[in-house]
């Protein structure tokens, strides 16, 4: 599979229009979280198109570290947060809101910790082999097990809730992981991202079935 700007421009706009439909098709506040995820898929596309560009073209390269921090921000301080705060909102079980209340603080901790690490430490990005790696410091991200961690806040709370559709989001999101792991290990931050923002895309047919029941 082959990713350029282009794909990452053209899921931005498409994301992006369909974040916006999803809010206008919102009408409880409850849900409100989750149906912006689309929307911040889309703005953090838009930032990695622009990590293309400022890479293969010098005329824009004084963009490339606002590119990449930028999409890195939604990578490793926002979804960590976001994704477990947007479920549990509208969660109604107490044990299962117990399980997102633990993912949540466990996000919080992790994005403090990957803040710092942006902050003190030298953050890039290269194209290779037609993916981009992001590199932060002298920390790797090659390792089978690294990100197992980060599931627990940015994924799990999808299984974990108790709206069926939100489960099956979590689970197709869980698999694209796997899926990243395997054949994409090197490029796993820019690869899964771009896989959860094309799934992210579901979330319009959860929020319109939701505003539906009663």
């Amino acid at each position: 599979m082959c990713f350029s700007a282009e794909v990452s421009f053209g899921a931005s706009a498409v994301l992006t229009a369909t974040g916006a439909i999803t809010l206008k098709k919102n009408r409880k506040k409850e849900l409100m979280p989750l149906a912006m995820v689309p929307l911040l898929f889309g703005i953090q596309q838009f930032f990695e198109g622009w990590v293309w560009i400022s890479l293969q073209n010098e005329t824009y390269a004084s963009f490339a570290a606002i590119a990449t921090y930028g999409f890195l921000i939604f990578a490793q301080l926002v979804w960590p947060v976001w994704v477990p705060f947007s479920v549990y909102v509208p969660e109604k079980e107490k044990i299962r809101k117990k399980l997102i209340t633990f993912s949540l603080t466990l996000g919080i901790i992790l994005a403090l910790l990957l803040g710092y690490r942006m902050i003190f430490y030298d953050v890039n990005a290269y194209i290779q082999e037609h993916h981009i790696f992001y590199k932060v410091g002298h920390f790797k991200s090659t390792n089978w097990w690294s990100g197992i961690f980060y599931l627990l806040p940015a994924l799990f709370p999808f299984i974990f809730s108790s709206i069926k559709k939100v489960n099956i989001l979590g689970w197709l999101m869980l698999l694209m992981f796997v899926i990243s792991k395997v054949f994409y290990l090197r490029y796993m931050i820019s690869t899964w991202c771009f896989f959860a923002a094309v799934l992210s895309v579901y979330i319009y047919f959860i929020i319109k079935d939701l505003n539906r029941q009663q």
